[in-house]
């Protein structure tokens, strides 16, 4: 099965959990708390994904890091994943909650890559842009900087791709051309 949808399932059934006990803003929090250590701790990662490391060893040490600062269904189910050797999609798992989550909330994810920095009416903009290509009025935008694309942006939502990059339209005439 692949690492998606075992993070599916799980995610899934913590999302379903949260909502039951009535801590899902709780658990959205702590999970979010924990994908920003996997984006800024790579050895965090690489230690969850080490076969040498003993399952119970990692156990300790999502303990010792976490139980003070999430809620504890929330250290259960990392315990849990621990004790079925599924640690290493914990990361995987984190970010499909998330994605899970917007969706139970009608939030609309997008990212925009663009060559400067976005400032408030812009980012506006392309948060309406976004939410009328999606139909939700709720938008979650990821900010991305390229140097690469001389000029314009390329915003990624929903597996649909708007290029309106100078790069891109080179690249378009370089192909008509060749």
């Amino acid at each position: 099965m692949s690492e998606y949808r075992v993070a599916s399932r799980y995610a899934k059934s913590l999302l379903g959990l949260a909502q039951e006990r009535g801590v899902l803003e709780e658990v959205h929090d702590d999970l979010q708390l924990f994908r920003k250590v996997c984006e800024e701790n790579r050895d965090f990662v690489v230690m969850l994904k080490n076969p040498i490391i003993t399952h119970d060893k990692k156990t300790v040490i999502l303990n010792k890091l976490f139980e003070s600062k999430f809620q504890q269904e929330t250290v259960a189910f990392l315990g849990i994943i621990a004790q079925k050797h599924r640690e290493m999609l914990l990361p995987a798992i984190a970010d499909e909650f998330h994605k899970q989550y917007n969706d139970h909330h009608g939030i609309g994810m997008a990212n925009v890559t663009t060559v400067i920095p976005l400032d408030d009416t812009l980012r506006q903009d392309f948060k309406t842009l976004t939410g009328g290509l999606i139909g939700k009025q709720k938008i979650e935008l990821s900010e991305n900087i390229d140097k690469d694309l001389i000029g314009g942006y390329v915003l990624k939502v929903e597996g649909k791709q708007v290029d309106e990059s100078l790069r891109g339209k080179l690249n378009e005439l370089s192909l008509i051309f060749s």
